[in-house]
């Protein structure tokens, strides 16, 4: 008998209150959906420790935290495998990050991406099904400054993290504007600095010829002004060894990861995220999950494997955080005698600006992704509502769309998806990938 083997996959579950089994028709159908993949994959972008543990000031937008009840809620709707692995993991420091995925672990989900040392955050996760077995790997390239995982040695122990998948970021700017600011780096004493610490053996000379560095930036020359990157050589090798490991012992292999970066939109992919996902394939990933910008990126069918370079937001709800910390109503220029509800009104402007202000953080597609014998047999993409327009109450939970709104969201897939050659048709509110 040919093995088959079906995925479904969603982006960034920040769920922050009680998901009841509401009994609407469109729920249901997306419930229904859910439940018949032999693989249902989520990202956990929230800390599960009930707000115990130290908030951090890098909090990548605000510490949050919850119940961890909620993990029982997502593991009912469905889903078994998840990836920890963001820039809200380290937001309760090492205590919440460990307790999230002991709490993870405890309902049942195979969890990847973070750990007490990097090479426990590097580890694959593995999900044995009837169909088949899976192995994940999950990183993240955006986190705060020193939330990474951090390598052992035999006389001290690592640190608590996330799984890295960093990056390097070029300026590229014609010889005259070049020039101008190694006039800048010179004049200033910035250039005097930079080189002392590199003979002091305090850092590190620039990676290329031609490199200028002024203010931890990275400047080159080029034909056209633009922002370059390029994958941390070191996390891509350790991760796609990862991936290999993990292919090595699975039927199928997936690769996840969280990256906010933009090339010149937000639903655009920064250059790296499309080479680190390439690299995932090559070294026998069968799929790749992105997530982050909380809203839809592009799907590229790379050597006959699916890239999802994001699935945007799946469950929603950061205005319904009960408690904010208080370096967060300092960053974010809030009496600290509001409220958590009013701190988020006030990133909002009541409505008018932020998530809450643009549709498309709150629409995406729910794939359901079928392989028979490790070849890609059939992707059709289901399109889903977080509530974008409706109450507080109602926002951010996902649901079925409506027709007409299901069409808009095909059809905005369809057109992020044309620039890597996928040809995405839409057929009674179901989207079909050509393979």
């Amino acid at each position: 008998m040919p093995r088959e083997i079906t995925v479904t996959a969603t982006g960034d579950s920040l769920i922050s209150r009680r998901m009841p089994e509401y009994r609407d028709a469109e729920y249901q159908q997306m419930l229904q959906l859910i439940r018949s993949a032999d693989v249902a994959f989520t990202n956990t972008e929230i800390v599960m420790s009930n707000f115990e543990g130290s908030p951090v000031v890098d909090s990548g937008g605000g510490n949050i935290s919850t119940d961890p009840r909620m993990a029982a809620d997502i593991r009912r709707m469905g889903f078994n495998l998840t990836a920890f692995a963001n820039n809200h993991t380290l937001n309760y420091g090492e205590h919440g990050c460990l307790e999230t995925l002991r709490v993870l672990r405890e309902n049942d989900f195979a969890v990847a991406g973070a750990g007490k040392h990097l090479a426990e955050a590097r580890r694959p996760a593995y999900l044995d099904t009837a169909s088949g077995r899976v192995g994940l790997m999950g990183c993240a390239s955006t986190f705060g400054a020193g939330q990474h995982a951090g390598e052992q040695r035999p006389d001290v122990s690592g640190r608590p993290g996330v799984n890295p998948q960093r990056y390097d970021r070029l300026f590229v700017v014609d010889q005259e504007h070049y020039d101008a600011i190694k006039r800048v780096a010179e004049k200033t004493g910035a250039e005097k600095w930079r080189q002392w610490r590199v003979d002091m053996g305090f850092g590190q000379p620039p990676k290329r010829d031609g490199e200028l560095v002024l203010a931890d930036r990275s400047f080159i020359v080029g034909d056209e002004f633009d922002i370059r990157t390029e994958p941390h050589e070191k996390d891509l090798a350790g991760n796609t060894k990862s991936v290999s490991d993990a292919a090595s012992v699975s039927h199928l292999t997936i690769a996840s990861i969280h990256a906010h970066e933009p090339k010149n939109e937000m639903w655009e992919a920064a250059d790296f995220i499309p080479e680190f996902a390439r690299a995932c394939i090559d070294a026998g990933a069968d799929m790749v999950v992105g997530h982050g910008p909380h809203m839809l990126r592009g799907l590229e069918i790379y050597k006959g494997k699916p890239i999802f370079y994001s699935l945007g937001n799946f469950i929603f709800q950061h205005e319904t955080v009960q408690h904010m910390p208080a370096d967060d109503y300092t960053s974010l220029a809030v009496d600290p005698s509001a409220s958590a509800v009013e701190l988020f009104q006030h990133v909002s402007a009541n409505g008018t600006r932020s998530f809450v202000s643009k549709d498309p953080y709150w629409e995406t597609v729910l794939p359901m992704v079928k392989f028979v014998d490790g070849e890609l047999s059939e992707i059709k993409l289901h399109p889903l509502s977080l509530g974008p327009g409706q109450p507080i109450p109602d926002r951010g939970v996902p649901r079925m769309a409506t027709p007409d709104h299901g069409q808009k969201i095909l059809e905005w897939m369809a057109e992020l998806s044309k620039p890597y050659g996928t040809d995405i048709t839409i057929d009674r509110a179901t989207g079909i990938v050509k393979l």
